[in-house]
């Protein structure tokens, strides 16, 4: 089971795995907060394709959807990939943390229909 969480509102358990899965350091974060959660850079979208989306996100997002499809699955992506697969065999609930503020429209909701998974949101008011 994954459960999706902004890393601004996530808060270290014991127990508890955490798996970062944006490209880029979440400003303001302290190092020992993250510290906490293991970080799949490479299950991101790759920089050109991020910039292609935030060009206009929402006239972009379903051809972004096909093009981070097609990164998953190769390279460094599916390794990344194979990796949240094991942890969440071991663990049985990973939290998955971002700092977008909309993961339903994000790659956060292109990686829970890759992984055939519902993702869970938590935090869904939290802006900061």
């Amino acid at each position: 089971m994954f459960t999706v969480q902004r890393i601004y509102a996530f808060r270290p358990e014991s127990g508890l795995c955490a798996v970062f899965i944006d490209r880029l350091y979440p400003r303001g974060i302290t190092k020992e907060t993250f510290a906490a959660a293991e970080w799949l850079k490479d299950i991101a979208p790759g920089t050109a394709l991020r910039r292609f989306y935030h060009e206009n996100p929402e006239e972009n997002f379903a051809a972004f959807a096909v093009r981070y499809h097609e990164e998953l699955s190769g390279g460094k992506a599916r390794q990344a990939v194979a990796r949240l697969i094991e942890l969440e065999k071991a663990h049985g609930e990973v939290r998955l943390l971002t700092a977008v503020r909309h993961p339903e429209q994000s790659h956060v909701s292109v990686l829970a229909d890759f992984l055939g998974e519902t993702f869970v949101y938590l935090d869904k008011t939290d802006d900061a």
